[in-house]
């Protein structure tokens, strides 16, 4: 139940064999037609340049 919380520790969920496989499959048929819809706009994208640096320190928080 709390295996997707931080407080379930590192233990992985078991599956079986054939569940692992069709879990596969799913994803592996998701990102087919993720990439095919919208891939083309992911690789085009590029993050926004950070700001530039100037000399002047930043506000002291405290």
């Amino acid at each position: 139940m709390y295996m997707f919380t931080r407080s379930s520790g590192t233990a992985d969920p078991v599956l079986s064999d054939e569940a692992a496989f069709v879990i596969q499959l799913i994803l592996d048929d998701l990102w087919l037609w993720f990439n095919t819809v919208y891939g083309e706009q992911a690789r085009r994208y590029r993050p926004p340049d950070p700001p530039e640096l100037d000399d002047d320190l930043p506000d002291d928080p405290f």
